[in-house]
């Protein structure tokens, strides 16, 4: 029986993500969006209006970090904020007109990363493949690690 630490699991899922995203950003980049914006602006198109905080809780993120980037999002002129009016602590995400041609521009961008995923796997190695990549999310969500 094989390891996760023969096969060095760690390091294959570490530098083929560093390659994925290489390739994204280089996809997008003519867009003027980063992978992590497009990502971000892929939730709120999927969910609007949404809350901040779900919009982390998807994307695995600090609510501090994504504060930041919604702020960035929001100065170019991708978002529209409201407040959310069963918690006033909290605001409501939509994409602007300017958000929504930059998701479609680049993710008509993105399309060449996962035509190279397609030609690389087959239909039921991709179906695979993400529910392999799930179950190690899960597991790694399950983890109780001390900090110290």
């Amino acid at each position: 029986m094989s390891t996760a630490h023969e096969q060095r699991i760690y390091h294959q899922l570490q530098v083929t993500a560093r390659e994925l995203q290489r390739a994204a950003d280089q996809a997008i980049r003519p867009s003027g969006l980063t992978t992590a914006q497009l990502a971000v602006l892929a939730v709120i198109d999927a969910e609007q209006p949404v809350r901040q905080r779900r919009i982390a809780d998807r994307l695995s993120l600090t609510e501090q970090a994504l504060t930041a980037m919604v702020g960035r999002l929001d100065a170019l002129g991708h978002l529209e904020r409201r407040p959310d009016p069963e918690d006033g602590r909290s605001w409501l995400l939509e994409l602007s007109d300017a958000g929504a041609a930059a998701l479609r521009s680049a993710g008509r961008r993105f399309g060449v990363v996962n035509d190279a995923l397609d030609a690389t796997l087959t239909d039921r190695q991709l179906v695979d493949l993400a529910g392999r990549l799930a179950q190690i999310r899960e597991a790694l969500r399950e983890l109780q690690l001390d900090d110290g």
